[in-house]
């Protein structure tokens, strides 16, 4: 038990460090105050610049797969360690301790701790995202689209409930810190992809 407690303590702990307000501190503009406010990669593409938005994402990612790889190759005693650890991290993003428990709406680093359990679901489930995104011009339905997909998948290729409920966690917080994307859209006031890659949108 102790083990994962510890575990989960150092996964949040990581996933608290945020590329997007380093990123923001540099370029001397606080993304917090702006757009959607959140220290995320879309926010980022959308008030600095597509370049600097892919990088987050990519760091983003990686703060999460790597945790997530280390609990499989260190523990692998502790079957459950590795999906503790993935819901910490992404806990850790969305909730930074400090910085008020304001953080990214968790995405990326979703991606990343997928990506650390399994790989195939990471390919198949990020293939159907990338079909959604391009094909509704929106991030968020994509988002959406994985995080009720990846426990579906969990479910089906290790068949452990346990696994399914400790990520579903995970799942169900994005979900709800996406609801204002979806009012958005249905208000046709959401920002489009190709409108935040072209930097033709308003602020």
């Amino acid at each position: 038990m102790y083990v994962y407690i510890a575990g989960a303590l150092i996964a949040y702990l990581v996933g608290g460090l945020s590329p997007a307000l380093f990123i923001s501190w540099c370029k001397k503009k606080d993304i917090r105050s702006h757009g959607t406010g959140n220290l995320g990669a879309s926010n980022t593409i959308i008030l600095i610049g597509a370049k600097w938005g892919v990088l987050v994402a990519v760091l983003d990612i990686l703060k999460a797969y790597i945790p997530v790889t280390v609990a499989k190759i260190a523990f692998p005693q502790y079957e459950f360690m590795p999906y503790i650890v993935a819901t910490s991290v992404i806990l850790g993003h969305i909730f930074p301790f400090y910085l008020k428990f304001k953080g990214g709406k968790g995405f990326a680093t979703y991606m990343g701790a997928m990506l650390g359990i399994s790989l195939n679901a990471f390919l198949i489930i990020g293939f159907i995202f990338l079909v959604v995104m391009f094909e509704s011009d929106y991030i968020v339905l994509g988002t959406l689209t994985v995080v009720s997909l990846f426990p579906i998948y969990l479910w089906f290729a290790f068949g452990n409930i346990y696994y399914v409920l400790i990520l579903v966690i995970a799942s169900a917080v994005i979900i709800f810190k996406h609801r204002t994307n979806v009012v958005k859209i249905i208000n046709r006031k959401e920002i489009g992809l190709s409108e935040a890659f072209s930097g033709k949108h308003k602020i």
